[in-house]
Protein backbone atom coordinates (compact mmCIF):
# COMPACT_ATOMS: atom_id res chain seq x y z
CA UNK A 1 0.00 0.00 0.00
CA UNK A 2 1.41 3.18 -0.70
CA UNK A 3 2.12 6.56 1.39
CA UNK A 4 -0.39 8.25 -0.24
CA UNK A 5 -3.42 5.88 0.61
CA UNK A 6 -2.20 4.98 4.15
CA UNK A 7 -2.24 9.03 4.54
CA UNK A 8 -6.20 9.04 3.38
CA UNK A 9 -8.98 9.24 6.37
CA UNK A 10 -9.89 5.88 6.47
CA UNK A 11 -13.43 6.45 5.33
CA UNK A 12 -11.66 7.15 2.16
CA UNK A 13 -9.32 4.35 2.19
CA UNK A 14 -12.20 1.73 2.54
CA UNK A 15 -13.85 3.21 -0.41
CA UNK A 16 -10.39 3.68 -2.64
CA UNK A 17 -10.27 0.07 -1.88
CA UNK A 18 -13.56 -0.87 -4.34
CA UNK A 19 -11.55 0.51 -6.97
CA UNK A 20 -10.36 -1.03 -9.65
CA UNK A 21 -7.23 -2.16 -9.28
CA UNK A 22 -5.28 -0.12 -12.31
CA UNK A 23 -7.52 3.13 -10.94
CA UNK A 24 -6.63 2.88 -7.65
CA UNK A 25 -3.32 5.25 -7.82
CA UNK A 26 -5.96 8.25 -9.41
CA UNK A 27 -8.56 7.48 -6.51
CA UNK A 28 -5.88 8.36 -4.04
CA UNK A 29 -4.20 11.26 -5.30
CA UNK A 30 -7.77 12.65 -5.79
CA UNK A 31 -8.67 11.93 -2.36
CA UNK A 32 -5.70 13.32 -1.11
CA UNK A 33 -5.37 16.20 -2.90
CA UNK A 34 -8.95 17.04 -1.88
CA UNK A 35 -8.03 16.65 1.88
CA UNK A 36 -5.41 18.72 0.89
CA UNK A 37 -7.15 21.75 -1.02
CA UNK A 38 -9.57 21.42 1.98
CA UNK A 39 -7.17 21.84 4.92
CA UNK A 40 -5.86 24.85 3.04
CA UNK A 41 -9.53 26.40 3.36
CA UNK A 42 -9.42 24.98 6.52
CA UNK A 43 -6.61 26.92 7.77
CA UNK A 44 -6.79 30.22 6.21
CA UNK A 45 -7.74 33.37 7.94
CA UNK A 46 -7.08 35.74 5.43
CA UNK A 47 -8.07 35.21 1.64
CA UNK A 48 -5.24 36.30 -0.10
CA UNK A 49 -2.40 33.80 2.01
CA UNK A 50 -5.89 31.44 1.10
CA UNK A 51 -5.75 32.45 -2.95
CA UNK A 52 -1.68 32.24 -2.57
CA UNK A 53 -1.56 28.46 -1.65
CA UNK A 54 -4.03 27.39 -4.16
CA UNK A 55 -2.34 28.85 -6.96
CA UNK A 56 0.79 27.31 -5.87
CA UNK A 57 -1.02 23.95 -6.48
CA UNK A 58 -2.20 25.73 -9.77
CA UNK A 59 1.07 26.44 -10.86
CA UNK A 60 2.21 22.82 -9.81
CA UNK A 61 -1.21 20.99 -12.45
CA UNK A 62 -0.11 23.88 -14.71
CA UNK A 63 3.44 23.19 -15.20
CA UNK A 64 5.37 20.59 -17.14
CA UNK A 65 6.72 17.75 -14.85
CA UNK A 66 10.33 19.05 -15.41
CA UNK A 67 9.67 22.29 -13.61
CA UNK A 68 7.74 21.09 -10.79
CA UNK A 69 9.63 21.14 -7.44
CA UNK A 70 11.17 17.66 -5.93
CA UNK A 71 10.51 17.00 -2.48
CA UNK A 72 6.11 16.91 -2.49
CA UNK A 73 4.99 13.70 -2.53
CA UNK A 74 1.52 14.45 -3.82
CA UNK A 75 3.81 16.30 -6.94
CA UNK A 76 5.93 13.13 -7.30
CA UNK A 77 2.02 11.43 -8.01
CA UNK A 78 0.79 13.70 -10.17
CA UNK A 79 3.96 13.44 -12.31
CA UNK A 80 3.85 9.76 -12.30
CA UNK A 81 0.08 10.06 -13.56
CA UNK A 82 0.68 12.29 -15.96
CA UNK A 83 3.95 10.15 -17.81
CA UNK A 84 1.36 7.81 -18.11
CA UNK A 85 -1.13 9.73 -20.38
CA UNK A 86 -3.29 11.02 -17.28
CA UNK A 87 -5.77 14.09 -18.13
CA UNK A 88 -5.14 16.96 -15.03
CA UNK A 89 -7.50 18.94 -16.29
CA UNK A 90 -10.18 18.17 -14.25
CA UNK A 91 -8.11 18.67 -11.03
CA UNK A 92 -7.92 22.59 -12.09
CA UNK A 93 -11.73 22.32 -12.01
CA UNK A 94 -11.76 20.99 -8.32
CA UNK A 95 -8.88 23.39 -7.26
CA UNK A 96 -11.45 26.28 -9.02
CA UNK A 97 -14.09 25.21 -6.71
CA UNK A 98 -12.27 25.00 -3.28
CA UNK A 99 -10.86 28.67 -4.41
CA UNK A 100 -14.82 29.82 -4.34
CA UNK A 101 -14.59 28.39 -0.74
CA UNK A 102 -12.97 31.57 -0.07
CA UNK A 103 -16.26 33.81 -0.99
CA UNK A 104 -17.48 35.26 2.62
CA UNK A 105 -20.74 33.55 4.46
CA UNK A 106 -23.30 33.86 4.32
CA UNK A 107 -23.91 32.51 0.83
CA UNK A 108 -26.85 32.71 -1.86
CA UNK A 109 -27.45 30.68 -4.74
CA UNK A 110 -24.50 32.12 -7.22
CA UNK A 111 -21.70 31.03 -4.98
CA UNK A 112 -23.38 27.48 -4.13
CA UNK A 113 -23.59 26.60 -7.34
CA UNK A 114 -20.31 28.28 -8.23
CA UNK A 115 -18.58 25.99 -5.48
CA UNK A 116 -20.87 23.35 -6.01
CA UNK A 117 -20.51 22.80 -10.06
CA UNK A 118 -16.96 22.79 -10.18
CA UNK A 119 -16.08 21.26 -7.34
CA UNK A 120 -18.18 18.47 -7.89
CA UNK A 121 -17.36 18.02 -11.74
CA UNK A 122 -13.88 18.27 -11.20
CA UNK A 123 -13.52 15.87 -8.82
CA UNK A 124 -16.22 13.22 -10.13
CA UNK A 125 -14.37 14.07 -13.85
CA UNK A 126 -10.74 13.02 -12.72
CA UNK A 127 -12.33 10.12 -11.17
CA UNK A 128 -13.76 9.10 -14.44
CA UNK A 129 -10.20 9.68 -16.23
CA UNK A 130 -11.61 12.95 -17.52
CA UNK A 131 -11.28 11.48 -21.13
CA UNK A 132 -14.86 12.55 -21.70
CA UNK A 133 -17.72 14.85 -20.44
CA UNK A 134 -19.75 13.58 -17.05
CA UNK A 135 -23.42 12.60 -18.19
CA UNK A 136 -26.57 14.64 -17.34
CA UNK A 137 -27.08 12.45 -14.14
CA UNK A 138 -23.43 11.77 -12.90
CA UNK A 139 -23.21 15.97 -13.50
CA UNK A 140 -26.29 16.39 -11.39
CA UNK A 141 -24.81 14.04 -8.59
CA UNK A 142 -21.47 15.18 -8.92
CA UNK A 143 -23.55 18.63 -7.22
CA UNK A 144 -25.38 17.06 -5.04
CA UNK A 145 -21.96 15.19 -3.25
CA UNK A 146 -19.73 18.78 -3.51
CA UNK A 147 -22.99 20.47 -1.61
CA UNK A 148 -23.57 17.33 0.95
CA UNK A 149 -19.89 16.98 1.57
CA UNK A 150 -19.97 20.77 2.54
CA UNK A 151 -22.88 20.02 4.86
CA UNK A 152 -21.02 17.43 6.59
CA UNK A 153 -17.66 19.92 7.41
CA UNK A 154 -19.54 23.13 8.07
CA UNK A 155 -19.63 24.56 11.34
CA UNK A 156 -22.20 27.08 10.30
CA UNK A 157 -25.82 25.80 11.27
CA UNK A 158 -27.61 27.93 8.65
CA UNK A 159 -25.33 27.11 6.22
CA UNK A 160 -24.78 23.80 6.73
CA UNK A 161 -28.48 22.75 6.35
CA UNK A 162 -28.88 25.27 3.09
CA UNK A 163 -26.27 23.24 1.76
CA UNK A 164 -28.34 19.87 2.86
CA UNK A 165 -31.45 20.73 1.25
CA UNK A 166 -30.11 22.05 -2.10
CA UNK A 167 -28.32 18.82 -2.05
CA UNK A 168 -31.47 16.99 -1.33
CA UNK A 169 -33.61 18.66 -4.01
CA UNK A 170 -30.97 17.76 -6.27
CA UNK A 171 -31.02 13.96 -5.08
CA UNK A 172 -34.68 13.91 -4.89
CA UNK A 173 -35.33 14.94 -8.77
CA UNK A 174 -33.85 11.22 -9.30
CA UNK A 175 -31.59 9.38 -7.21
CA UNK A 176 -30.59 6.97 -10.18
CA UNK A 177 -26.73 6.15 -10.56
CA UNK A 178 -25.36 6.45 -13.38
CA UNK A 179 -21.70 4.67 -12.82
CA UNK A 180 -19.97 1.76 -14.90
CA UNK A 181 -17.42 -0.10 -12.49
CA UNK A 182 -14.85 2.50 -13.11
CA UNK A 183 -16.85 5.06 -10.83
CA UNK A 184 -17.35 2.45 -8.09
CA UNK A 185 -15.54 5.14 -5.19
CA UNK A 186 -17.81 7.70 -6.59
CA UNK A 187 -20.90 5.65 -6.69
CA UNK A 188 -20.29 4.39 -3.03
CA UNK A 189 -20.38 8.46 -2.09
CA UNK A 190 -23.69 8.81 -3.80
CA UNK A 191 -25.23 6.02 -1.71
CA UNK A 192 -23.83 7.77 1.17
CA UNK A 193 -25.46 10.65 0.22
CA UNK A 194 -28.76 9.24 -1.20
CA UNK A 195 -28.87 7.54 2.24
CA UNK A 196 -28.24 10.51 4.21
CA UNK A 197 -31.05 12.52 1.92
CA UNK A 198 -33.70 9.46 2.70
CA UNK A 199 -33.18 9.78 6.49
CA UNK A 200 -33.53 13.36 6.69
CA UNK A 201 -30.51 14.22 8.23
CA UNK A 202 -26.79 13.92 7.85
CA UNK A 203 -24.98 10.75 9.39
CA UNK A 204 -22.90 11.91 12.40
CA UNK A 205 -20.31 9.15 11.72
CA UNK A 206 -19.80 7.62 7.80
CA UNK A 207 -16.90 5.31 9.55
CA UNK A 208 -19.75 3.77 11.36
CA UNK A 209 -20.54 -0.13 11.38
CA UNK A 210 -23.35 0.33 9.66
CA UNK A 211 -22.11 3.13 6.66
CA UNK A 212 -18.76 0.75 6.67
CA UNK A 213 -21.33 -2.33 5.82
CA UNK A 214 -23.16 -0.36 3.21
CA UNK A 215 -19.95 0.78 2.01
CA UNK A 216 -19.04 -2.68 1.27
CA UNK A 217 -22.26 -4.16 0.00
CA UNK A 218 -21.97 -2.08 -2.77
CA UNK A 219 -18.37 -2.08 -2.80
CA UNK A 220 -19.12 -5.88 -3.72
CA UNK A 221 -22.71 -6.16 -5.67
CA UNK A 222 -22.57 -2.33 -7.15
CA UNK A 223 -26.28 -2.49 -5.36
Amino acid sequence: MSDTVLQLEPIHRLIHAYAKQQERSRYALLFALDSRFADIIRSTSEILIGQMRLTWWRDILTKAPAERPAGEPLVEQINRLERKGGNLAPLLILLDGWEAMLDDFPWGDREFENYAAARGRGFFAFGLSGEQALTARQTELARAWALWDFARHCSDAAMRQSAFDRCTEIVRSGDRLDFDRSGRPLSILCKLMIHDVRKGQLAADLYSPASAARIIWHGIAGR
